[in-house]
């Protein structure tokens, strides 16, 4: 059986840059070659599906009527969701100055994860 890995590391902005996607998709083929199966946040395909589930959740909010809708909140409970999946997280050399990257790290080490560092 293939373990997966999810990487994590500051993303920073609703739209992700040509960069932010290099800087991930470097680190996804390196853990490829090591033989990971890989969850990715910053892949189109990823980001279709975020969004996706996300808006989902909105509707039910909004149907609740519970006021405004927090959808940084819910995108990153969708990525921990994944990160749930996962056996393993690989944290990006600049997780410490990401808000999300770092609570994906606390909740990989409360899950008891493997926990690699670029």
């Amino acid at each position: 059986m293939r373990k997966m890995i999810y990487i994590s590391g500051k993303i920073g902005t609703d739209t992700i840059t040509p960069e932010i996607r290099e800087k991930f998709k470097k680190a996804e083929e390196m853990l490829v070659e090591y033989g990971w199966v890989v969850f990715s946040p910053a892949t189109e395909k990823y980001q279709k599906k975020l969004k996706k589930e996300v808006k989902i959740e909105e509707k039910k909010w909004k149907d609740l009527e519970y006021g405004e809708f927090d959808w940084y909140s819910w995108a990153l409970l969708y990525d921990m969701h994944m990160l749930a999946l996962a056996n393993a997280i690989y944290m990006l050399k600049d997780w410490r100055s990401s808000p999300g990257a770092r609570a994906e790290h606390a909740f990989a080490k409360a899950c008891k994860k493997e926990i690699i560092y670029e």
